[in-house]
């Protein structure tokens, strides 16, 4: 058998990567580098301050790399919205200009820059370092207002994290800023926040070598990981004067024995495997701007070591790690660390001859065996499947042959994907060495796209996938499970006229009255708009109108969760809670309805209607009657909260950016630019605002 008929050269490729990485210590010497790393959440102030003394005043010597990051750097609401911000260009050219006067010897380019709204991220190496860093990519993921974003809606994140990765010679790194929920209360909200960075971080550029030996997937998966921000963990269970006679004595003991990061770090809620160095520091946060002096406010926060830097990974020895109490622009002290850091530098000769001797090794298995592998299960049975609550299982590859098996998930005939939308596959490909066990994670996760099609009963949890040995044999796994319905992916035209709940309605008539909508047929419906719909309005209303960040601020998602279940089951106004969940929940709803409240039909008229107040009221008049009164109904909510903007700070156009996108949705989603992704968000945002300019319905 030849080489070829076994192996694509791609997956040659990678299976030598692979085993070469196992032989990389014969290969691969590692030198020293030095990093700084500094962050500073600055309050949305200009850079009036020189950052000199932040960068230098814990410095010994001109480091590598220096990365900076920022948290609140544009607290403006036109921030939220449009992608430029004077800030940024402010703060980026204080940073050059300090860089380029730590040492008259060194000079620094800058690698990367990265933005989403408030939270940047700067790279900067020496000229001497840059030549060897390679594949630069940046990711970027919400935590605020809906923290989510797909290819018809801009990403509105008033908090979250965004990331440079890069390769340094043979080395991979990854840098993460983050802005995580504040208040002394949101402790889980910030785990949560840490959690959807991580597990959702994306990296992205056209010039990254995707066939290169970085996996440059995930967080997860690099060599040395750091992670910096404000990251808003707070100091509890101390009376605040308390707090204060431990910081005047440096006492710092009994303060960090309360600090709930290093507590959620502990039993591994949140960065349990982050490393970070002792705290010799004071609190870093609340200041009164331009001064060294806690928080003489009304509110006295509680002073907190808010503003921190964590890593992970071998070969790292952290140094100075320290807070820059001369810079007083902010409520915030700047934090720095120095770090001395391990890069894997190749070796070319030794290189050579592993590379050689892998080849042959390679060719001689290939030429006499074929790859063989067994899966602990070929039938997933996920049971019960709910909206919103991912469901995972677990299967193992093992290769019990003699050469490299390369897998892959591919189409069955005539179809273009895989598997299935609510179906995640984790690795969808690989390469296994012979020995070696590789396990499978599948997650059914039924959210706003997929709900409606389950809820009409044009799908089912019902799959089979196909797993390609390259070279070898396919294997068959049939994926099973039963849907549950929910009023979350229902028509307006069936809510409304269903008595019951969800839950307590015979299946198939939901999924008849589904396939048979009639607008003609809600005349008579026990009340004017969905109930489920009704009681999520009024909780909001009743519980929140005078909440600041609403609308602004995640839920929990294990709150949300139970919201659900009771709209489901029965739905009342005592819905289960925070309010920061059940606004959220509002707006998953309204997302996730079969046919949005403005119809697919009427969503290009509404967009060219939208700079035109006379034209959008037209549009409003076409409305299907349920759509039309749903749509007063929200017009008439939103308007009873911008009465008590001086206590939720909300105001015409925050709430058109978050009701915009879920209020008018495309059916089919289609790849657009990033310019083109915010002129529809522009022209979304002012559909809704000509109504709450009038102040009336």
């Amino acid at each position: 058998m030849s080489t070829a008929s076994t192996f694509s050269t791609t997956n040659r490729d990678a299976h030598v990567r692979k085993l070469l990485k196992k032989k990389e210590s014969q290969f691969l010497n590692i030198e020293k580098l030095r990093l700084f790393i500094g962050t500073w959440n600055v309050n949305g102030k200009t850079a009036s301050e020189d950052l000199l003394p932040w960068l230098t005043d814990a410095l010994q010597s001109p480091p590598a790399i220096i990365v900076l990051g920022f948290q609140e750097l544009d607290l403006s609401k036109e921030a939220l919205v449009f992608a430029d911000s004077i800030r940024e260009t402010e703060w980026r050219k204080a940073c050059e200009s300090a860089v380029n006067r730590i040492s008259p010897d060194v000079k620094y380019q800058t690698v990367q820059v990265v933005r989403m709204v408030g939270v940047m991220l700067i790279l900067f190496s020496s000229d001497s370092v840059r030549e060897h860093i390679d594949n630069v990519a940046t990711g970027t993921v919400p935590t605020g207002i809906m923290g989510f974003m797909d290819s018809q809606r801009l990403c509105l994140g008033n908090k979250g994290g965004v990331a440079i990765r890069l390769d340094l010679h043979n080395s991979s790194l990854c840098f993460i800023t983050s802005h995580l929920a504040a208040h002394v209360e949101q402790k889980e909200r910030r785990n949560q926040d840490f959690r959807d960075i991580k597990d959702k971080m994306v990296f992205t550029n056209s010039q990254v070598d995707y066939n290169s030996n970085s996996n440059i997937s995930s967080i997860e998966k690099h060599d040395l990981t750091f992670w910096l921000g404000d990251l808003n963990y707070r100091i509890t269970d101390i009376p605040l004067e308390q707090v204060k006679q431990h910081i005047d004595s440096r006492n710092w003991k009994p303060l960090l024995d309360r600090d709930q990061l290093l507590g959620e770090k502990a039993v591994k809620n949140a960065f349990g495997d982050y490393n970070e160095s002792p705290i010799t520091f004071p609190p870093t946060y609340k200041y009164d701007v331009g001064t060294d002096i806690y928080d003489t406010s009304e509110k006295a926060r509680c002073p907190a070591w808010t503003d921190r830097i964590l890593h992970k990974g071998k070969h790292i020895t952290p140094l100075n790690y320290t807070a820059h109490m001369g810079l007083r622009l902010s409520d915030h002290k700047p934090v720095s660390q120095i770090f001395d850091i391990g890069i894997k530098v190749m070796n070319r000769e030794s290189y050579k001859a592993v590379y050689e001797e892998v080849m042959k090794e390679l060719d001689k298995l290939e030429n006499e065996f074929l790859p063989q592998v067994k899966l602990s299960t070929l039938e997933l049975d996920f049971g019960e499947v709910r909206f919103m609550e991912p469901s995972l299982l677990t299967i193992e590859i093992e290769n019990t042959g003699q050469v490299p098996a390369d897998f892959s998930f591919i189409p069955k005939l005539n179809e273009s994907s895989y598997c299935k939308n609510w179906l995640v596959i984790q690795p969808s490909r690989e390469c296994i060495l012979p020995g070696e066990v590789v396990e499978l994670h599948l997650t059914v996760h039924v959210d706003e796209k997929t709900t409606s099609q389950l809820n009409t009963g044009q799908d089912n949890i019902d799959d089979i996938i196909v797993l390609h040995l390259e070279g070898g044999k396919d294997f068959f796994l049939t994926v099973t499970g039963k849907y549950t319905l929910s009023c979350f992916g229902c028509s307006l035209e069936t809510l409304i006229r269903l008595p019951d709940s969800v839950r307590d309605t015979p299946r198939q008539l939901i999924i008849d009255m589904e396939n048979k909508l009639d607008s003609a047929c809600t005349d008579n419906a026990s009340m004017p708009i969905p109930k489920e719909l009704y009681f999520l309005l009024d909780n909001v209303v009743n519980n929140g109108k005078q909440v600041r960040d609403l609308f602004q601020q995640r839920g929990l998602h294990q709150e949300i969760v139970a919201i659900r279940e009771s709209l489901d089951t029965s739905p009342s106004a005592d819905l289960p809670g925070k309010i920061h969940a059940v606004a959220e929940a509002l707006l998953i709803f309204l997302d996730s309805l079969r046919e949005p409240v403005i119809p697919f039909s009427l969503y290009d008229d509404a967009l060219s209607a939208a700079t035109d107040e006379a034209a959008s009221m037209v549009i409003k008049s076409r409305l299907p009657p349920i759509h039309k009164r749903v749509f007063e109904y929200l017009l008439e909510f939103m308007l009873e909260l911008l009465k008590y903007a001086d206590d939720n700070y909300l105001d015409i156009n925050t709430l058109a950016n978050v009701f915009g996108p879920v209020l008018l949705r495309t059916e089919t989603d289609k790849a657009i630019t990033k310019a083109d992704k915010q002129l529809l968000e522009q022209r979304k945002t002012l559909f809704i605002s000509n109504f709450l300019r009038k102040g009336h319905i």
